[in-house]
């Protein structure tokens, strides 16, 4: 009897197409929100929830939210990569797998978001996206022993797990700074501690996995 075997590097060709997943989150959700809004007539970004962009107020809100939920599953793709990538090159199995949970329950939250828009009960997604706020810090402690070459992202990660924490407790009141004539200016600041990273790691993922590749090391 035979059995199916993938070579090397075909593991490592699908582990960086995974990777690419998160690449694509920050992209798909700012790209629909700026043409979704493009599309709303008098819409706000200053004083509006991003997510009325899929709300029945909106004129084409199929726009954001098929965007939203594109979003979601290259989260959760990009996840399986992520944990692919780190096993690869040596990290251990609890950080590997803790970051790629925070990563993928960010995902699932952004599926629901798109799946149920405003002012559907399940648009939170029950709660789950929030596992990704856990993200940054995981992501730096995962890369702390990564290469020289790699490692400015854990410190930038630090910094950014601080900004992420910052910002959710003032879009939960702290400092009673959010208002209904800022609230979409805090919740776009909000967003830009909680996407970008999901590329610059699967940026730097690729490069830290293909040079171990490179070197014999996997």
């Amino acid at each position: 009897m035979s059995t199916l075997s993938i070579s090397p590097s075909r593991q490592a060709s699908v582990t960086d197409l995974l990777l690419l997943g998160l690449v694509a989150v920050p992209v798909l959700y700012y790209g629909t929100l700026l043409i979704a809004a493009s599309l709303y007539p008098g819409y706000s970004h200053v004083t509006q929830y991003a997510s009325e962009l899929g709300s029945a107020s909106a004129r084409y809100p199929g726009i954001f939210n098929t965007g939203t939920i594109l979003g979601g599953i290259a989260g959760v793709l990009g996840a399986v990569g992520t944990w692919r990538a780190l096993r690869s090159v040596g990290s251990g199995r609890l950080i590997a797998s803790l970051l790629a949970l925070a990563i993928a329950l960010h995902g699932v939250g952004l599926i629901f978001g798109g799946l149920f828009p405003m002012p559907d009960d399940r648009h939170g997604g029950y709660g789950l996206g929030l596992g990704g706020l856990f993200g940054p810090l995981l992501g730096a402690i995962a890369l702390l022993r990564a290469p020289r070459t790699y490692r400015w992202l854990a410190w930038l990660l630090f910094a950014n797990a601080a900004a992420t924490w910052t910002m959710f407790a003032i879009m939960m009141g702290v400092g009673e700074l959010v208002t209904l004539a800022n609230v979409g200016l805090f919740q776009r600041g909000f967003s830009l501690t909680i996407m970008p990273w999901l590329a610059v790691l699967g940026w730097v993922l690729i490069r830290w996995h293909g040079a171990c590749r490179g070197n014999g090391a996997i």
